[in-house]
């Protein structure tokens, strides 16, 4: 005769409590942690701004070697 298997009841968890904690730091800390931000942002400014140069400067390879090659065949 086939016995059926235990269920499990699943008990309802507790949601954590959303309460954060709060720890101060060093002003030091703090100071730091801007200045690596804001040298974060920079460099992501800048990244972007070499992206689109970059950009710039392949279509201008290829305008360029297109009417290099042009001008020779025209010789």
């Amino acid at each position: 005769m086939a016995t059926k298997a235990p269920t499990k009841k699943v008990a309802a968890k507790k949601a954590p409590e959303t309460a954060e904690k709060t720890y101060s730091m060093p002003m030091e800390v703090h100071d730091w942690i801007e200045r690596a931000n804001s040298i974060i942002n920079h460099q992501k400014g800048e990244i972007e701004r070499l992206k689109a140069e970059i950009k710039d400067l392949k279509s201008y390879k290829k305008w360029a070697e297109h009417r290099i090659l042009r001008s020779d065949q025209e010789e």
